[in-house]
């Protein structure tokens, strides 16, 4: 099996300083990266506002099928 290296883009961000070090105790307790946590917390936005915006979206066909009849 061939293994792929993800493609990366470089990304800065700039954030308050007790933010940073509360994140960066939490990847040194999960033994990972403040990177790696970053982007796994990114991940779980987008999932939970995919979530949300598919839900949104059914709501709306539900209220247009209603307005139809």
């Amino acid at each position: 099996m061939e293994l792929k290296p993800n493609s990366r883009a470089a990304f800065h961000l700039h954030m308050d300083k007790t933010t940073k070090d509360g994140l960066a105790k939490i990847a040194a307790y999960r033994h990972s990266t403040l990177a790696n946590l970053i982007e796994e917390g990114a991940r779980m936005v987008i999932h939970r506002e995919t979530t949300r915006i598919s839900e949104d979206l059914t709501n709306l066909q539900k209220v247009s099928s209603f307005l139809r009849t």
